[in-house]
């Protein structure tokens, strides 16, 4: 006989629970909302100065670094958006509420800096061919501003980058801003020595070269979650055997690890156990070690185990079969039939 059994993330006993369990839980991106508030703050105030100083010193790099840093501006605040849709409770439309809103905001911001990077290119060709007057000194004072609001961004930003692919693309954006910024600041001090006014132009194609690899990293991280790919950390294999190692499991199959968001990461897995494991383990005793096994070693805490008979997979449809390794449905004589279908 099949039984479901699932976990959220408070653990728990033994029992079914709701879907949705993990609606309204604290992405890693939530967790660090307050700073993404405050690097927001910095660089509209940033992005200000900039603008400015692109008018005064006709700075075809500082425009670039300030449009860049807009668009990274809108980043953070899709981010920002991001965190408080995941947070919204489940509905019946969406057991999992609004938790990869996230993953949207990633792209969009994806989109935009493909664009803006383009952008930047083709103006950095013009003005290298048609070269302006530019006001160096003046292009290093702002570009100074710039480097020091990156600094601090990039100090208040750095922890989460390692839990949130949202503050990690924040943290990315933040870095390149600043080398954008030190670039700026190298053209000014050649155009204040020597009067190269093309200076500008290569700092600008160089801020625009750096968007563009980033850009490709992040979108491969997002269509990595969209595509339900095993999150990064994580090796399916090993998944595979510590459940095996288990005791009181013969066999799993169906195993599916993916993640929801990052920081957040979901299984399920079929399991077959063991009838000759001694010890007295029941079901509930097993799927308890199991969701602690995941959660301790993996940093699952979201688990779904089914489990079944040794022949119950022959009762599966096709896809599932083919999922599980067996392409062909044998013939089953005899025994139960346990009547359970996904």
């Amino acid at each position: 006989m099949g039984i479901g059994h699932d976990h959220d993330v408070t653990g728990g006993a033994a029992g079914a629970h709701a879907p949705g369990g993990l609606a309204g839980a604290q992405t890693a991106a939530t967790a660090h909302r307050r700073r993404l508030k405050i690097v927001l703050s910095i660089y509209v105030t940033i992005i200000l100065a900039e603008a400015i100083g692109s008018w005064l010193t006709n700075s075809l790099a500082l425009l670039a670094e300030a449009l860049h840093m807009a668009v990274d501006a809108s980043g953070i605040l899709i981010a920002l958006i991001a965190t408080y849709l995941a947070t919204r409770p489940a509905t019946k439309r969406r057991s999992f509420g609004m938790m990869r809103a996230e993953i949207v905001a990633v792209l969009i911001n994806c989109l935009l800096l493909f664009g803006l990077g383009g952008y930047i290119l083709f103006e950095a060709v013009d003005r290298w061919f048609n070269p302006d007057e530019v006001a160096g000194g003046g292009v290093i004072l702002f570009a100074v501003v710039g480097l020091i609001g990156s600094g601090i961004s990039l100090t208040l930003l750095s922890r989460g980058s390692k839990e949130s692919l949202n503050v990690k693309a924040a943290f990315l954006e933040v870095m390149s801003d600043g080398i954008g910024a030190a670039a700026i600041i190298i053209s000014g001090i050649l155009n204040l020595l020597y009067g190269w006014n093309q200076g500008d132009a290569i700092a600008a194609a160089a801020i625009g070269v750096i968007i563009l690899p980033r850009a490709f990293m992040l979108l491969k991280q997002a269509i990595n979650l969209i595509m339900q790919g095993v999150p990064n950390g994580i090796e399916l294999a090993e998944v595979e055997l510590e459940i095996e190692k288990t005791h009181g499991v013969a066999s799993v199959h169906s195993l599916h690890v993916w993640g929801l968001t990052s920081g957040v990461s979901v299984m399920s897995a079929h399991i077959v156990p063991d009838p000759d494991a001694t010890g007295g383990v029941t079901h509930a005793r097993l799927l308890d070690s199991l969701t602690e096994t995941m959660r301790e070693r993996f940093g699952i805490e979201h688990c779904t185990f089914q489990l079944e008979e040794a022949d119950h997979l022959l009762h599966e449809g096709s896809m599932h079969r083919d999922l599980a390794g067996m392409n062909e449905a044998p013939s089953v004589s005899g025994g139960q039939d346990v009547g359970h279908s996904h």
